[in-house]
């Protein structure tokens, strides 16, 4: 991940710049009287590359400190705060220091932010999280957003999102939780999961993967102990054929949208010990819903009954607090399980 300094934090020795006495490498943002001057790529001391801008290109635009603009009042409307600059709506970019590093920089059109990177270094300028957000202040298109979050320079946690404007169905999130061994141990997926598969939207975050797919390509991915929330019947049946999940021996499906017969397939799974299901509770004031919901729960309860008898596989079946098999299977099933 590379270190993004205030220039004048670095100390120069014969053309070589260091920080704690040691070779600088990273990029060094020179800022004087709160306007960006360059930006420079420094590896091992040496300036090796410039330019004029940050992340964000914008030709022919302000490039100031984030202290020169006047932010207003929140806009209710807009869902945000607009910002101005020299007492008009403020078109260009800010950058955003503390404690000698960058923190975040920003793209406006009018005052609105239409492009956001926010940095959180630690102690040593080294990112702990990112995160990065392209908003569509005509809510025409959508707005899309990233999250990603280190700890002891291990990735933590990937987030991918993206709000439909445009009513084409594209809206969807992933969210990915790690392991210190980088295996996802919990797995968030809903709507469409692929057009927000891209995971890691630059090439300077010290990730070896881009996207979702990259990342199921690891070997061995998913932790031993996986938690799996919202993933739709299609998707998980893929997992199963590609062998994704063999060597999973605790499982948590959370709110799976997936058919009785896939539930079946679990039986195929040579690791699998335990298996926690879990769906919503039953609604108390919509009776309609309940019903449907209290068929669809018999109907599982009996597929997750049978998957139980004809393997060896421990399941429980709830919503968190109801033991579902108590409620719905029927009593002579009922007395197989004790």
């Amino acid at each position: 991940m590379i270190v993004r300094i205030e220039l004048n934090q670095l100390e120069k020795r014969s053309n070589y710049y260091f920080y704690n006495d040691t070779p600088f490498n990273g990029e060094a943002y020179d800022h004087r009287d709160n306007q960006l001057y360059q930006v420079y790529e420094i590896t091992d001391g040496v300036i090796t590359g410039s330019r004029d801008y940050g992340f964000f290109e914008a030709n022919g635009q302000p490039k100031v400190d984030y202290e020169l603009l006047h932010s207003g009042d929140f806009d209710y409307e807009m869902n945000d705060i607009p910002y101005t600059y020299q007492g008009k709506p403020f078109t260009g970019l800010f950058y955003d220091y503390s404690s000698g590093f960058l923190l975040g920089e920003s793209l406006c059109i009018n005052g609105w932010i239409v492009k956001d990177i926010s940095y959180y270094p630690d102690g040593t300028g080294r990112i702990r999280k990112y995160e990065e957000k392209h908003i569509d202040i005509t809510e025409t298109t959508g707005d899309r957003e990233w999250y990603l979050e280190w700890e002891n320079n291990a990735y933590k946690r990937i987030e991918s999102r993206y709000l439909d404007y445009a009513g084409t169905d594209h809206s969807g999130n992933i969210k990915l939780y790690f392991n210190e061994q980088k295996q996802i141990k919990q797995v968030i997926i809903k709507d469409d999961y692929a057009y927000v598969s891209l995971l890691v939207p630059r090439d300077d975050l010290g990730l070896d993967f881009k996207t979702f797919d990259d990342l199921l390509a690891k070997q061995d991915i998913f932790a031993d102990n996986l938690s799996i929330w919202s993933i739709e019947d299609s998707l998980f049946n893929q997992w199963l054929d590609r062998g994704l999940l063999n060597q999973v021996k605790q499982l948590e499906l959370y709110h799976a949208n997936i058919e009785l017969s896939t539930i079946a397939r679990l039986a195929e799974l040579p690791s699998l010990q335990t298996l926690n299901y879990q769906e919503i509770s039953v609604y108390k004031t919509n009776l309609v819903y309940a019903e449907k919901q209290k068929q669809q729960y018999r109907a599982q309860a009996l597929a997750l009954f049978a998957l139980q008898q004809n393997s060896n596989i421990k399941i429980t079946f709830n919503d968190g607090r109801i033991d579902y098999f108590q409620a719905f299977l029927p009593d002579d099933l009922k007395q197989q399980l004790t």
